[in-house]
């Protein structure tokens, strides 16, 4: 009986210490591979994880299409403006308008004033361009002299032109420099020398022509075009209530001094045959009645 029971013990004990099949498969499928094999398997492994890495990172930080700037554009601006100030004031406005813009390094395009007549109030009109950083300041000048009336803006893009204005220049340009190196080789006949030297002239001229279009876009693209026009304010009769009497007046004064006027002509004219034609008259008289005399008498 007892060695009945150290048998099963055994037994027991035995079957406890072996692996299940399943476990003792794979570590046998495991010790069976190769060992570069396994390294070759790794560093796949860790390649592909890498560069999925590296994939998503470039997808994070790389900027997008839309974020980039876009080109840069050349739009003239161009501003319109009327003020008005009272008749004595008005020379005054304009000269200190015209030293505003010398002092903020304006160009001034042209400047015209009316004075005042019997016939019509004083009047002046001024045309600059302003610096950019400058135009506020110089508007709020004139703002500040004179009650501004209108003020219009307009804007044009002239990016094409500038753009059309720079590829001419640079190709002309390449043009040119590739005449003057044939010219100093001097390779060729004198005809073929004549040749090149007539349109390396021909060239430089296209050029010149092109660069003086080039600097105008500049003008207008990097300065702002300013007009101005100076009114002077009109009298309440001028623009009240009494406005069409007072306006009759001065029609009816002036087409009476308007008929003075033609009455002194006709006489003017009138004078010069009147001293003809009275003694003229006087003589023919006598002859008539000498005539008349003879025959009837």
């Amino acid at each position: 009986m007892l060695r009945y029971l150290m048998l099963c013990v055994v037994l027991l004990m035995t079957a406890c210490g072996q692996k299940p099949a399943s476990e003792t498969y794979a570590e046998s499928a495991v010790a069976s591979t190769p060992a570069p094999m396994m390294a070759k398997g790794t560093a796949m492994d860790e390649a592909r994880v890498s560069g999925a890495a590296e994939q998503s990172l470039t997808e994070v930080t790389e900027p997008s299409e839309i974020n980039k700037p876009e080109s840069q554009r050349y739009i003239a601006m161009r501003h319109q403006i009327l003020v008005e100030t009272s008749s004595e004031d008005l020379q005054t406005v304009f000269d200190a308008t015209v030293a505003r813009c010398e002092t903020l390094k304006c160009q001034i395009l042209s400047a015209n004033i009316n004075r005042q007549t019997q016939y019509g109030p004083p009047s002046a009109s001024l045309s600059v361009r302003v610096p950019p950083r400058s135009l506020q300041i110089f508007l709020d000048g004139l703002a500040k002299s004179a009650d501004l009336l209108q003020h219009h803006r307009a804007s044009e893009d002239k990016t094409d032109a500038v753009i059309d204005a720079e590829a001419r220049i640079k190709n002309l340009t390449e043009l040119r420099d590739r005449l003057r190196e044939m010219l100093a080789k001097r390779t060729g006949s004198l005809k073929d020398i004549i040749e090149v030297e007539r349109e390396l002239a021909s060239t430089q001229s296209q050029l010149d022509t092109i660069h003086n279009v080039r600097k105008a876009l500049a003008q207008e693209t990097e300065l702002v075009a300013v007009n101005i026009d100076f009114q002077a304010k009109q009298s309440i009769t001028q623009t009240g209530f009494f406005a069409p009497v007072a306006q009759a007046w001065d029609n009816a004064g002036r087409m009476m001094m308007e008929s003075v006027a033609a009455i002194i002509s006709f006489l003017a004219t009138s004078i010069p045959w009147l001293l003809i034609g009275i003694p003229l008259l006087i003589l023919i008289r006598k002859f008539w009645r000498k005539l008349k005399a003879k025959f009837l008498g």
